[in-house]
């Protein structure tokens, strides 16, 4: 990345943290591949504050080892619990919950995929490509969630909204989207919540 998209690229990160934090019902976050001049950046010209951020992690390794380290602590005394669309008039039973954490998933968001992602799961990791490239690396998010082995998924912006450009979003606006999901648990409302009246229809 080029230094104006590393800037932009920042600026994206800093706004999923807020989103997040500032959600009724929030997630656990992970920054992976963090190190370089993006790191350098946090620490220099941000002053460091994501270190001071509250439900978020930094990683220097790559997507595929921060996901398997997330489905550990997700299912840790101190993972959190299942709140808003996750939640049930009775507390689960310990069965239920292994069952859940069982049926945890892996999925790399990206516009190439083909399948749609229908819902959010619990103790699920959802990975979203943090690569400002402006066209120039068309699918290599794609690629390298399809050779990792890694199944990939794209949101279901076409059944609710249609687009004036192509479906790809910011890292913060799916970010914003799936916050919302889990608010309410309805896409159409959360599109519409969080996708910039621009792009939209």
């Amino acid at each position: 990345m080029h230094e104006g998209e590393r800037t932009s690229l920042s600026s994206q990160i800093t706004r999923c943290y807020s989103d997040n934090k500032n959600s009724a019902f929030r997630a656990h976050l992970a920054i992976c591949s963090f190190g370089g001049k993006l790191k350098e950046r946090f620490d220099e010209v941000l002053k460091g504050t994501y270190l001071s951020w509250k439900g978020v992690r930094t990683f220097p390794e790559p997507f595929v080892e921060v996901a398997a380290k997330a489905k550990e602590w997700m299912g840790d005394e101190g993972g959190g619990k299942l709140k808003g669309v996750f939640d049930r008039p009775n507390d689960p039973t310990e069965e239920e919950i292994e069952q859940l954490k069982a049926a945890g998933e892996v999925v790399y968001l990206t516009s190439e995929a083909t399948s749609d992602l229908t819902e959010l799961k619990p103790y699920s990791t959802y990975i979203i490509g943090g690569l400002v490239d402006k066209n120039r690396a068309k699918g290599i998010c794609f690629k390298r969630a399809t050779q990792a082995g890694i199944k990939t998924a794209r949101l279901p912006i076409g059944e609710f909204m249609e687009m004036q450009s192509r479906k790809v979003l910011a890292t913060n606006h799916v970010n914003e989207i799936m916050v919302k999901w889990l608010e309410c648990g309805d896409w159409a409302a959360a599109f519409m919540k969080a996708i910039p009246k621009r792009k939209g229809g």
